[in-house]
């Protein structure tokens, strides 16, 4: 039996698979997050706690169900949150979420003479989201002791630290950092160089099928498993899902929740200079000579809430109603984020339900026509799309992005959540 557990900005997601790869057991609970002028912060105590006792209840429940003794625990969740941690394990800083703004203003400082240079090396885009900004940004707030040792974990490698007391990363979560070097897979000296940062900030690096590192034994024993439990950082929520829902060189996935996200895989790798101009990521994929594509699509599912919440109608209503497109004004609606990342809508005064429902799927439409062309400038067409999350549910919805791939099979794949699944496959691998 192998457990996932997906550590998400609004809720952590987790899931036993039987050692026949079947969901015997879901369960989740918010994520306590604290709300800033920059955005958000996580205490990593409160995590850890959470994480724990979460993880030992489960373990109970579990074994009302089955006998099979647990082999390992996957974890993946946010990508470039993190926070700082001394030599002794006490963190320095709390955890500063992916969209926190800070690191902003460190990136732009560092534009105009390095851009070219990091991005090719990193294939991410310079903002505030990349984790070496907010070190950067780090680096000159926070009064940090000159004697001691500091590192970085991103929130699935705390979890794992927490675990085992090991400090260590896929590289599918290394590449969000913007420190990691695509062409030699380890952190990149240049990088660091350039930001004025250690390397022995970051964790090692070894690839989450390769990864071997057992339980601690206090941890074991507090949970009631065995020592033999292996844990696995599985790397970047969105390529967990990906891998979890069968991504393959002709099946993209397409990850939906708040935030939607296409994922296609490419091989040999292309210029990242190129897939950041395109407003994409690349991270290395689970298997060797493939690549990921990441293209965010928005904040599809956010936009959605938003459209129920302002009409009082459910989604399958909502997608029953734009079965048939109502004509409204181009500037029906207008959007803009909240600094948690979330949607607000403003609509023209004297809309109808069906003409607001018109405006907002088209909206998402074309976003998601704009992602599939820049996607194709770097992959194959793939045969077909497989939708995970909550917007799978929607089959109209699902039908027009199949129209936007050239009428291509969609399969939905709502449950198990993708995310916990893929974790829990990537689990132990022997």
């Amino acid at each position: 039996m192998k457990i996932g557990i997906d550590l998400g900005t609004t809720n952590t997601k987790a899931l036993a698979l039987s050692d026949a790869d079947k969901v015997i057991y879901e369960c989740s609970f918010p994520t306590k997050v604290n709300a800033v002028t920059t955005g958000g912060k996580i205490d990593s105590k409160v995590l850890s706690i959470d994480l724990l006792h979460t993880l030992r209840e489960m373990i109970n429940e579990i074994l009302k169900i089955t006998d099979e003794p647990l082999t390992g625990i996957g974890l993946t969740g946010m990508a470039e949150a993190g926070c700082l941690v001394d030599q002794h394990g006490d963190p320095q800083t709390p955890i500063l979420l992916w969209y926190d703004s800070r690191g902003g203003v460190e990136a732009e400082e560092l534009r105009a003479e390095y851009e070219d240079e990091l991005t090719s090396i990193s294939g991410i885009r310079m903002s505030n989201v990349a984790t070496i900004y907010k070190l950067a940004y780090l680096k000159k707030t926070v009064p940090l002791l000159p004697d001691l040792e500091y590192r970085w974990f991103g929130v699935p490698e705390w979890a794992a630290w927490i675990l085992t007391g090991e400090h260590y990363t896929d590289r599918t979560l290394a590449v969000r950092t913007g420190a990691f070097s695509l062409e030699t897979n380890d952190w990149s000296p240049d990088v660091m160089k350039i930001i004025g940062l250690d390397a022995g900030l970051f964790p090692q690096i070894i690839p989450a099928k390769q990864q071997h590192i057992p339980i601690s034994p206090e941890i074991a024993a507090w949970l009631g498993v065995p020592e033999s439990v292996l844990v696995t950082v599985a790397g970047h929520d969105d390529l967990a899902a990906a891998y979890g829902a069968g991504l393959s060189q002709r099946v993209w996935v397409d990850s939906t929740g708040t935030a939607e996200g296409l994922v296609a895989l490419t091989s040999p790798l292309p210029d990242p200079r190129q897939t950041v101009r395109n407003r994409m990521s690349i991270a290395p994929w689970y298997e060797e000579n493939e690549w990921a594509l990441i293209a965010g699509v928005g904040t599809s599912g956010s936009l959605l809430a938003e459209l129920r919440n302002q009409t009082g109608l459910d989604f399958d209503r909502i997608d029953q109603l734009a079965l048939h497109s109502a004509h409204y004004p181009e500037d029906a609606l207008s959007t803009e984020l909240t600094p948690a990342r979330l949607a607000k809508i403003s609509f023209l005064p004297g809309l109808t339900a069906e003409q607001k429902i018109s405006a907002v799927y088209d909206r998402i439409l074309e976003n998601f026509s704009q992602r599939v062309q820049q996607i194709l400038k770097f992959a194959d067409s793939p045969e077909r799309l497989v939708i995970t999350g909550g917007l799978a549910l929607l089959p109209e919805l699902s039908r027009r992005k199949s129209e936007a791939l050239g009428g291509i099979p969609t399969f939905a794949r709502p449950k198990p959540e993708a995310a916990a699944y893929g974790a829990a496959l990537l689990a132990a691998m022997p």
